[in-house]
C-alpha cells in the first residue's frame, strides 16, 4: 500500500526525524509550514510554558532552505541600537557601522533573492515593547511598519512571541500614544504540555528513569502552572544528584515547593481567573500594562495608575 513505497517512507522518516528533538514536535512542524507559506506569526502563551524552548527548537532544526535569527527583545526595550546590533550579529553582518533596520532587512532580502532560502526573524519577549510608556523613542511608527512589511518581502517571515495576543497590548510609540498594535500576525496559541511530551523530554535527559519514578514526575509537572520551567528546575537538580538520600516522590515535592517559593506566581486556577478578570477590567480602562507592575512594585504601580486615570479624565 501507500507506506510500502521506499521513497515515501524515506521522506516521512526525514520529516519526522527533523522534529524529534522538539518539545512540541507537531506544533513546531505546523509553525514551520505556516512560515514556509510566507505568513508572519504571533506565538503567545503564559510564562513557564516553554516559549523560549520552542524558538530554540526552531533554530536547532537547521533547515537547508530556512535560516532562523533569534533576538530576545526583553534585553533591548530601552536600547533600540542594541536591538539592531543584536540582529546584525545574528545575520553575520561585517562592518564598523551597523546600518539601519530597514537597510539590514533590504540586505537580507537581496541575499535570498534567488528564492532558495527563507529568513525568519524570531523576536522573543516581544511584549516587552508593549504596555511600556518608557520604551526607547526609536521604537516608533517606522519600526513597527518595518516589521509589518516583512511579510511583503520575498523569502522573509516574522515570529513575535508574547504572553497574550499581540493585539491586546498597547503601543507607546513615538508620536502615537496608546495605539493598539497594527501588526498583521497570524495568532498561534502555544498548546499546553501533555504527559507524553513531558515523558519524552525526560527520556532525553534520563533514559534510565524507572516508570515508577517517571509517573510522579510527570504528574507534578503537568499539573503545575509553569510546567516547562518546573521541568527545567527539576532536571537541573536531578543532574546534580541533589537530595539523593530522600525518596524520589518526596524529593520532587520538596523541589516543587522550592520552585514555587523562588518563582512566586499564582498557581490556583480560580486565582488566575480572578487576576485575568481584573486585568481585563484594567484593559478596558486602557491601563492594563500597569497591572504587571503590581507584582514587583505595588506602591509605584498605584501611583502610576492614579496618575493615568487622572490624566484621562481631564
Amino acid at each position: 500500500m501507500f507506506f510500502h513505497n521506499p521513497l515515501i517512507c524515506l521522506i516521512l522518516f526525514k520529516t519526522m526525524k527533523k522534529y524529534t528533538h522538539c518539545l512540541r514536535p507537531l506544533f513546531t512542524e505546523n509553525i514551520v509550514k505556516t512560515l514556509a507559506k510566507g505568513e508572519s506569526v504571533n506565538i503567545y502563551g503564559a510564562k513557564g510554558q516553554g516559549r523560549k524552548r520552542l524558538l530554540e527548537d526552531l533554530k536547532d532544526c537547521q533547515f537547508e532552505n530556512m535560516q532562523m535569527l533569534l533576538v530576545n527583545m526583553r534585553n533591548f526595550a530601552n536600547s533600540y541600537q542594541g536591538f539592531v546590533e543584536a540582529l546584525a550579529k545574528e545575520i553575520g553582518f561585517v562592518g564598523k557601522t551597523i546600518p539601519r533596520l530597514a537597510t539590514l532587512l533590504d540586505e537580507l532580502e537581496q541575499s535570498n533573492k534567488d528564492g532558495k532560502r527563507k529568513t525568519v526573524i524570531l523576536l522573543h519577549h516581544f511584549n516587552s515593547l508593549f504596555d511600556n510608556d518608557r520604551l526607547h523613542p526609536d521604537y516608533g511608527i517606522r519600526f513597527f511598519d518595518n516589521l509589518n512589511a516583512i511579510k511583503n518581502r520575498d523569502n522573509m517571515a516574522l515570529v513575535c512571541v508574547t504572553e497574550k495576543k499581540h493585539n491586546s497590548y498597547m503601543i507607546y510609540a513615538k508620536a502615537v500614544v496608546d495605539h493598539g498594535s497594527w501588526l498583521d500576525l497570524k495568532p498561534k496559541r502555544l498548546p499546553e504540555l501533555d504527559s507524553e511530551q513531558i515523558a519524552e523530554e525526560m527520556q532525553r535527559h534520563f533514559s534510565g528513569l524507572y516508570s515508577a519514578e517517571s509517573n510522579p514526575f510527570n504528574k507534578i509537572v503537568t499539573s503545575h502552572s509553569q510546567p516547562y520551567s518546573l521541568l527545567e528546575y527539576m532536571v537541573d537538580r536531578l543532574e546534580n544528584r541533589e537530595d539523593a538520600d530522600i525518596p524520589f516522590a518526596k524529593r520532587l515535592e520538596k523541589w516543587r515547593k522550592q520552585f514555587d517559593k523562588e518563582n512566586p506566581l499564582l498557581t490556583s486556577p480560580n486565582a488566575n481567573k480572578m487576576v485575568q478578570g481584573f486585568s481585563n477590567w484594567l484593559g478596558a480602562l486602557r491601563i492594563g500594562g500597569l497591572f504587571d507592575k503590581l507584582t514587583y512594585g505595588f506602591p509605584n504601580a498605584i501611583v502610576d495608575i492614579v496618575k493615568l486615570i487622572t490624566r484621562r479624565n481631564k
